[in-house]
C-alpha cells in the first residue's frame, strides 16, 4: 500500500525532521538576483518599447525567485533559537498577509468612494501576494533576530 505524500511528510515531522534549508551563501545570491531584476525593471520602464509587458512579468517573477532564495537560505549561525524565530516569522507573515488580503477589497471600496473615478488596484495579483508574504517574513525574522 502506497503512502500519501502528506502522510510521509507528517511522519518526517514527527521524527523531528526540519525543512531543509539552502546554505547561507544563497542569501547573497538571492539579494543579487533581486537587485539585478529591480534594475532591469527600471531599465525596461524607460527603454523597453515593444516587449515591455513581457519583460516586466519576467523580472517580477525573477524578483520573487531572489526573495525566495533569501527566505530559505540558512543563517550563518543557525541554531534552535533561529529555527524557532523562523517558524514564528512564518506564522506572523501568514497571519498579517492573509489579514491584509482580506481587508484590501474593503479598503479599495472605501477609497473608491472618496474619488469620482474608480481606481483600479491590482492587489490580488500573484506578484503582490507572494512579495508581500516574503517581505513580511523577512521583516519579522530580522526584527525577531535583533531582539535576541
Amino acid at each position: 500500500m502506497k503512502q500519501s505524500i502528506l502522510k510521509k511528510f507528517c511522519e518526517f515531522e514527527k521524527k523531528g525532521g526540519v525543512f531543509p534549508l539552502l546554505p547561507s551563501s544563497f542569501k547573497l545570491i538571492g539579494i543579487a538576483i533581486s537587485v539585478i531584476a529591480i534594475l532591469g525593471m527600471i531599465f525596461t520602464y524607460y527603454y523597453g518599447d515593444d516587449h515591455r509587458v513581457f519583460f516586466k512579468d519576467l523580472l517580477m517573477h525573477t524578483i520573487l525567485i531572489g526573495l525566495f532564495l533569501i527566505v530559505i537560505a540558512r543563517d550563518k549561525n543557525e541554531d534552535e533559537r533561529i529555527k524557532n524565530l523562523r517558524y514564528r516569522a512564518f506564522a506572523f507573515a501568514f497571519v498579517l498577509g492573509t489579514a491584509i488580503l482580506l481587508l484590501l477589497p474593503f479598503i479599495n471600496l472605501l477609497v473608491n468612494g472618496f474619488f469620482e473615478e474608480v481606481l483600479e488596484w491590482e492587489f490580488q495579483s500573484f506578484f503582490f501576494i507572494m512579495s508581500s508574504y516574503l517581505f513580511y517574513y523577512l521583516m519579522y525574522f530580522e526584527t525577531f533576530k535583533r531582539q535576541l
